[in-house]
């Protein structure tokens, strides 16, 4: 029997991949030696540009200095009300002005309170009581309250473009009590946290002023390290440093720009006319950045995976995919063509994230289990051909591809690449027009896994592209979002990812992360993460310039 290469693909829903000629080997051994010898030399050998990053170390024998002003950039806004606004850019910089009832910790993405000060569960997992904290005021020097937390909420409510909609999955009814708020949901929700992501507005001062024509729209009062000063239409925001909870910054003023789209964000950083700039790493090759780059990863919810049409009896073949897995060099990938900018991964939970369970097997490149998962999987020639769907668009998604393709190939299978501009690949995504297709979706804060996983999720509306179905699999991730406590929440991951491991519904690859650049007069351990750019903000400083006499 002749096994034929096959290629595999990754898509990404704004990222595609490229292919490559198919090429037949049956020497076996001769194959895991050249294939193995290759990976090597391509991760010895990169000759691609790294990207530096100012370590922990070095920013601790650094003195901080108070002063100097921080330079950023966002879109024009409409209003300066984060619960109304509907702008991402002004989101991000609202962040500096407003803080949220819960935020996200950057290194283990597990959401922890801020404006809360601890919350609790009631046994069935359907209410949730959250005390406020009695040190967080407003800019205006009154006493931030449960009401003001109602408040936002009811604006949220009334808001149906609000970025926080989400805010409100699965709520049955809110209220307050003191200084405790408490949520009732329709059902045990035990991803509520991440939905409490959200910033917190004054009562006092916004009530019947929440239009973006009233005065009070573009003039905000909240709670963070920093409050507004003044802004000039069409050209800038100040915002100068206050105290609050979590302390007085170093840095004294920030100035926000206001540009017109992401690559005049790009040319203004380059020409030092703004200091700091988070970008996406599909972002990174148009920039032509001059000075020392400072950059700081952002974890994220970013998937890149390759897929499968369920749909075709061959991919119900376990020990073909099994064999996909074990052929695709995700460390080369991960450093070669995204310049270490990813976390590797097999399943959609995070290696770094406190629900990620990593003691199982995650099929690391392995040529030889790939070959013997090959044989065992029993094909003939008229079986191993294939196509491989991907968007054209997308550098770094073809170059992934033909580094697939290549490695698919030389372990014996057949597959033909097929690029289509995006519209037409999604289309053929959604029409089931495809064998395998390589993909990435960018899952936000909290990952939409019944939509991807589950059996509903394959018709209209859902991302399961893939066309997976299965009764354990839907059981299982059904349990992940209906927890009751938070040992029932990790045990349910847990579950979830071991049996992941066993069928392989997609084969992930990597997380993306964020880039968070900065110049090199920004300095300070920046702890970024994937709710707020801007966190910890109060520990960055700016270094001074020291004037010779």
């Amino acid at each position: 029997m002749k096994i034929y290469k096959i290629f595999f693909i990754i898509f990404v829903f704004t990222i595609l991949v490229g292919c490559q000629e198919d090429k037949i080997i049956e020497d076996t051994t001769q194959t895991i030696t050249e294939i193995n010898s290759t990976s090597d030399t391509n991760t010895q050998d990169t000759n691609t540009e790294t990207i530096s990053e100012t370590t922990k170390a070095q920013n601790q024998q650094e003195t901080p200095v108070e002063g100097g002003q921080l330079i950023l950039s966002m879109r024009m806004p409409k209003t300066l009300n984060p619960l109304i606004n509907e702008d991402v850019t002004v989101d991000n910089i609202l962040k500096l002005i407003f803080e949220p009832l819960f935020t996200i910790d950057g290194e283990t993405l597990k959401p922890v309170p801020n404006i809360a000060s601890s919350y609790s569960m009631s046994e069935d997992g359907k209410t949730v009581y959250i005390n406020i904290r009695d040190d967080v005021y407003w800019h205006d020097g009154k006493q931030l309250t449960a009401k003001d937390v109602i408040f936002s909420l009811d604006v949220i409510k009334a808001t149906e473009n609000s970025l926080y909609k989400s805010a409100l999955d699965r709520v049955a009814s809110y209220s307050s009590k003191g200084s405790q708020v408490i949520i009732n949901y329709t059902e045990p929700y035990s991803f509520f946290m991440y939905n409490l992501c959200f910033p917190i507005i004054p009562s006092h001062y916004y009530k019947n002023n929440l239009d973006i024509e009233n005065s009070r729209s573009l003039k905000p009062i909240g709670s963070g390290s920093f409050k507004y000063s003044s802004y000039r239409l069409a050209n800038e925001l100040i915002l100068e440093k206050t105290t609050s909870f979590k302390g007085t910054p170093y840095i004294n003023t920030i100035k926000v720009i206001i540009t017109s789209d992401t690559q005049t964000d790009l040319y203004a950083f380059e020409k030092n006319i703004i200091n700091s700039l988070t970008i996406d790493f599909s972002s990174w090759g148009n920039l032509n950045y001059k000075r020392e780059k400072i950059s700081t990863g952002i974890n994220s919810n970013n998937f890149e995976y390759l897929g499968f049409n369920f749909d075709k009896d061959i991919f119900k073949n376990i020990e073909l995919r099994k064999a996909i897995a074990y052929a695709i060099p995700k460390d080369e990938i991960i450093k070669n063509i995204y310049l270490s900018n990813g976390v590797k991964t097999l399943t959609p939970i995070n290696p770094k994230s406190f629900l990620a369970y990593n003691d199982m097997e995650t099929y690391e490149y392995n040529i030889q289990k790939s070959i013997e998962a090959l044989g065992k999987a029993s094909l003939t020639k008229e079986m191993t051909n294939f196509t491989l769907l991907v968007n054209q668009e997308n550098k770094e998604r073809v170059e992934s591809a033909e580094l697939i393709q290549k490695r698919l190939n030389q372990i014996g299978l057949n597959v033909t690449v097929v690029k289509k501009p995006f519209e037409e690949y999604k289309a053929d995504l959604e029409n089931g027009n495809f064998d395998m297709f390589l993909a990435g979706i960018d899952f936000g804060v909290i990952p939409n896994l019944q939509s991807f996983l589950m059996s509903s999720g394959t018709g209209a509306g859902g991302i399961n592209y893939q066309n997976f179905k299965d009764a354990r699999m839907d059981f299982l991730v059904g349990n992940l979002y209906t927890a009751t406590s938070e040992e029932a929440f990790i045990k349910a991951s847990i579950d979830m990812q071991q049996y992941f491991v066993e069928q392989l519904p997609v084969i992930g690859i990597f997380f993306k992360e964020q880039i968070l650049l900065t110049d090199y007069t920004v300095k300070g351990d920046k702890k970024p993460n994937i709710y707020n750019q801007f966190n910890n903000i109060e520990k960055w400083y700016i270094e001074q310039e020291v004037e010779n006499d």
